[in-house]
């Protein structure tokens, strides 16, 4: 290659890289140091490496109408965003963010980058927090997620962050091999929360993989070499008398001494209050004799044993007759 074409090709690739997103509203941190890549694990979330210098305090009133915006071209023929809240100033790789808005489609745009309105819902606490912009692109060559996050200050906000905590957990992607978005579509997203903008553009698919949560179809897949149940299939309804006799206490495994390092990327809400965190993927728990889950990134959703079957000890059995408890079987794939 020619010192001219060499020239050429440097340049066309500066020019490519500095044309990716990056938000300009809500002003960011570490505006200085701020990069359009897309985030690696390491770098999870909001650009660790880059620190969270505020130069300019996002202040916002809770129902108020507020701009999110972007600076660069290179939208990827969109794809889908989340817009999420941590309570968090400084996030680190335990942050829960919370769902405020959810785009599939279309975002940051499809021949230009777009603008967006939002609104911060009541329950978020007043005082100082984080706000972050995810995005999946649709094509951009293989799974990638962007991420910005900005410092905001919110008023008229509520006195605790109970309600705030029910919100959906934000989704995380193809920082693994976990979970990954879907090529050449824009990600529908497991759990989009109430705030949901369709973007129009008719290009949705699921993502895949065991840490993507689950979309209410089916329970999140086990990991490799995680016990499974060995009756009927977890799809079953539970036909058996609802007051059958339980064995042990309402959770029966016991939670490690410490939690998963990402709680931020689980996606799927509990379908019941009782959540038990444990540290192997694909374990099965019980919540009473007549629930199971399996343990997705230190979160489980609970639903009903399939009929004639219990769950005792972290494994599924079938239920004895005159609601005895039949000794638990070994699981089997």
């Amino acid at each position: 290659m020619s010192f001219r074409s060499t020239i050429a090709a440097t340049t066309a690739f500066l020019a490519a890289a500095s044309a990716h997103m990056v938000i300009q509203s809500p002003v960011p941190y570490s505006l200085d140091k701020l990069d359009n890549s897309p985030i690696s694990k390491a770098q999870f979330p909001c650009k660790v490496q880059n620190g969270f210098t505020v130069s300019t305090m996002n202040t916002m009133a809770v129902g108020e109408t507020q701009k999110l915006e972007f600076k660069g071209s290179a939208v990827h023929g969109g794809g889908s965003c989340q817009l999420s809240v941590t309570l968090d100033t400084e996030p680190t790789a335990n942050s829960v963010f919370k769902v405020i808005k959810s785009i599939e489609g279309g975002c940051p745009g499809v021949d230009g980058p777009k603008s967006y309105e939002f609104t911060l819902p009541d329950s978020i606490p007043n005082g100082k927090a984080s706000f972050a912009w995810s995005w999946f692109a649709k094509l951009s060559g293989q799974p990638e997620m962007y991420m910005n996050c900005a410092p905001i200050e919110v008023t008229g906000g509520a006195s605790d962050d109970s309600a705030f905590q029910q919100l959906p957990d934000m989704f995380v992607a193809n920082l693994d091999d976990t979970c990954k978005s879907p090529t050449n579509k824009a990600v529908k997203f497991p759990n989009p929360g109430t705030e949901l903008e369709d973007g129009g553009t008719g290009d949705l698919d699921a993502p895949t993989g065991s840490g993507c949560g689950s979309t209410g179809s089916s329970p999140p897949a086990a990991s490799s070499g995680a016990a499974e149940p060995s009756s009927a299939p977890s799809s079953a309804p539970a036909s058996g008398p609802s007051s059958a006799p339980a064995s042990g206490p309402s959770t029966t495994a016991a939670a490690p001494s410490a939690a998963p390092t990402n709680t931020g990327g689980v996606f799927a809400p509990s379908a019941s209050s009782a959540k038990t965190t444990l540290a192997t993927n694909g374990a099965i728990v019980c919540n009473g004799t007549d629930q199971f889950g399996l343990c997705n990134n230190g979160s489980v959703v609970f639903q009903p044993v399939a009929a004639g079957t219990t769950c005792e000890g972290g494994k599924i059995a079938k239920r004895g007759y005159n609601g005895r408890i039949a000794r638990p079987q070994a699981a089997a794939y």
